[in-house]
């Protein structure tokens, strides 16, 4: 069996990629090996669906597989299930018989069958069903009763009886689910029914509510069940469909790209797993959907009497735009890089970086274990974001001219690659170079015909429901505002308070962090990061795109009476001033330098300068975490100028002061490292010398012994 991955669209490049590596680490496996549930983890429109579909597409007609949309169709776990059949009854290239599911088609037809109160008349109920389940009539006979079959299966949606959780408006959508879904159930009777059917009779007898009945009282039962508590064995029979046909009818033998763990050789023999597609994943129906379908592999478990095995060979790869917390025992959440001690947590890898063996050194022994914790079966891995490299290749498609009017860094740098950021950029109106007086993107730039400035339009797009965008005017700070401003010094990841500055700032940050726009895999090192931090734990931010659009929303904002300073100094003076109250981790010194981050990004350069020239013959290596920690301050100057301007108003003078050599170089480095932490400011090979002559020329003029620190640094540059 190959995994192909020929035939994807030019600009979906990116994410076959990512579905390519995915398969090629998580598709194989052995006999009886359990499969996890991969909820695939990202913010809101950063190309989750388009991986599923890319997955998808490299799936091709050798794996069997199948998508399913829980934003588009809201459905039960019973009507998604048999959506998941009817797409994996096709015919696939490398099987010679297509999957049956007589299991569940059993259990569907017994649960819409209304039986007489009589218990021989429902039994003949029962077998008359199963004969014209297992009948090959003309198509003219079992159609009407078939299709009233599937009909009864999908107003189990449509009046909610199985699904609660669809009401309000999506009750309109269930509804058109319902009209297009009527033919599934009836394909899932009509298809080779007469294989295994006695097979799928035995099995309805071993469920724990059957009570060891005889196969067709096991079936009357069922039929009389509630039909919340019939979720459960119909879900169950699913999977147990899944595993026969695996088993019994196993694709022909071809080549593959997997990568087998160490203790194989790439020519190992293995088998491929099922794969299924769960778009919305955090909503109300597909959570539910997936947590049936985590307790029927516990259900099909507890109920392997005979030690055959269980494990079906199902792996899930759900899109998922929020942290569950029942994930938090066994991973460590995304906006924090160490894991709690002396427990089983691991970080979340990238989708591209995930192995089934990292999910299975904790989980697959607790979900192996008699009644293990359903939270177990779940692998969250986050979605890669696309590289610089990624970006400059969709620029050249959108735009091959030579002359690209930005720079992919650019793009990339303020987008954080998330790739609903990466086509609002490319789209609007403000791919045009504003000019060399300007940023290299506006982002009060209109993003549509009603003239909806473009950090507008990024925070209507992508903020969770409870955080309002923030409007032209405001009397009051808004959250998300406050939270961006919060968020901007990174070492508020390591604060154990939050200071009082809103009785909003918790929730905010919580929703933040729940719809992962606040974690560890969207920081930029610098270049010297590492020179100064060492191995420290990387800090969790403010996704760049977000960052940048609520940080514009305060630098536009005008202050609320004439006579009031700017809502960008009133908010970073009142967030300094509780900082500087609250207990800051590291003490006194830690205050003092969060302090000089402040002063900065309210603009005082000269004394944040000139502060950092006194400290610098104290030590090297912490001079240089020092200075990155303070260069990575909000920049107020490149909201409204270019930044070859910016560099030229801050240096204004510096050099003709008659100040010291380590106050000049210390003024130019601080201001080329805070113009660079800026996304719209591209990297210059010009700069690039400027910094580097500035390391150097301060390691020629120290008086301590130890200079490698600021060699590093010079050569970081070179």
């Amino acid at each position: 069996m190959s995994v192909p991955g020929a035939g994807v669209a030019v600009g979906d490049l990116d994410a076959a990629e990512g579905a390519d590596a995915f398969l090629r680490h998580m598709l194989w496996r052995y006999p009886g090996q359990r499969q996890p549930i991969v909820a695939l983890l990202g913010p809101r429109r950063s190309g989750k669906t388009d991986v599923l579909r890319a997955v998808s597409r490299a799936c091709g007609g050798t794996v069997i597989h199948a998508a399913l949309d829980f934003e588009e169709n809201p459905v039960d776990p019973v009507s998604a299930a048999a959506l998941a059949a009817f797409q994996m009854m096709r015919g696939w290239d490398n099987l010679r018989h297509g999957p049956v599911f007589h299991r569940f088609g059993l259990g569907l037809l017994a649960l819409n069958e209304n039986l007489d109160a009589d218990r021989g008349r429902a039994a003949e109920q029962i077998r008359e069903l199963i004969k014209q389940y297992v009948r090959s009539t003309p198509p003219g006979r079992i159609a009407d009763r078939l299709g009233n079959a599937a009909a009864g299966t999908m107003d189990i949606v449509a009046q909610g009886v199985l699904s609660p959780l669809v009401s309000g408006p999506a009750r309109e959508v269930v509804t058109a689910v319902r009209e297009q879904a009527k033919p599934v159930i009836g394909s899932l009777f009509q298809s080779a029914a007469r294989w295994g059917v006695r097979d799928a009779l035995r099995w309805h007898i071993s469920v724990p509510e059957a009570e060891s009945a005889r196969s067709i009282d096991a079936l009357i039962r069922l039929s009389s069940t509630s039909r919340s508590a019939a979720v459960g064995p119909l879900m169950a029979a699913f999977l147990a469909d899944v595993k026969a046909q695996a088993e019994r009818h196993p694709p022909l033998r071809s080549a593959c790209s997997c990568v087998l763990p160490t203790r194989g050789g790439r020519r190992d023999r293995h088998d491929h797993a099922w794969v299924l597609l769960a778009d919305g994943a955090q909503t109300p129906s597909g959570r539910r959907f997936l947590a049936e379908l985590a307790a029927a592999r516990a259900r099909n478990q507890l109920a392997d009497l005979d030690g055959t095995g269980a494990a079906d060979p199902l792996l899930v790869l759900s899109a998922c735009e929020q942290w569950q917390s029942e994930w938090t025992s066994w991973w460590c959440e995304p906006w924090r890089s160490t894991p709690l001690p002396g427990t089983p947590q691991r970080r979340v890898p990238l989708l591209s970086r995930a192995t089934r063996t990292l999910w299975a050194a904790e989980n697959d022994a607790a979900v192996g274990a008699e009644r293990g914790p359903a939270a177990a079966w779940w692998y969250p891995v986050w979605l890669d974001p696309m590289t610089e490299e990624q970006v400059g290749s969709t620029m050249d498609r959108s735009d091959p001219s030579p002359a690209r009017p930005l720079p992919a860094s650019v793009v990339h740098g303020l987008t954080g690659g998330h790739r609903g950021a990466v086509s609002a950029v490319l789209d609007g109106p403000f791919t045009a170079h504003p000019g060399p007086r300007g940023p290299a993107v506006s982002m009060v730039a209109p993003a549509d015909e009603d003239g909806t400035p473009l950090w507008s339009y990024a925070l209507e797009a992508g903020l969770p429901d409870g955080l309002p965008v923030p409007g032209a005017h405001w009397s009051t700070t808004p959250a998300v505002v406050l939270a961006a401003a919060y968020l901007a010094d990174v070492r508020t990841a390591h604060d154990p308070r939050l200071p009082a500055l809103s009785p909003e700032l918790p929730r905010s940050l919580e929703l933040l962090r729940r719809h992962l726009w606040v974690s560890t895999f969207t920081h930029r090192p610098s270049r010297i990061r590492q020179i100064g931090w060492g191995e420290a734990d990387v800090p969790a931010t403010l996704h760049p795109w977000l960052a940048r659009s609520a940080l514009t929303a305060l630098n536009t904002a005008p202050p609320a009476r004439p006579t009031e300073p700017a809502p960008w100094h009133e908010v970073f003076a009142a967030q300094s001033r509780a900082l500087t109250e609250s207990v800051t981790p590291g003490g006194d010194g830690a205050a003092v330098e969060r302090a000089l981050f402040h002063d900065l990004a309210l603009g005082r350069f000269a004394p944040v300068a000139a502060a950092l020239a006194d400290r610098f013959d104290e030590d090297h290596r912490a001079w240089i975490r020092l200075l990155d920690y303070l260069a990575s301050a909000p920049c107020r100057l490149l909201y409204d100028h270019a930044p070859q301007d910016a560099y030229a108003t801050l240096l204004d003078g510096v050099e003709d002061g008659g100040q010291t050599v380590f106050a000049v170089a210390t003024a130019k480095l601080l201001a080329l490292l805070w113009l660079y932490n800026d996304p719209l400011t591209e990297h210059t090979r010009r700069w690039d010398g400027e910094i580097q002559e500035c390391f150097t020329r301060l390691a020629h003029n120290s008086r301590l012994l130890d200079v490698s620190p600021l060699q590093q640094a010079a050569a970081a540059f070179a």
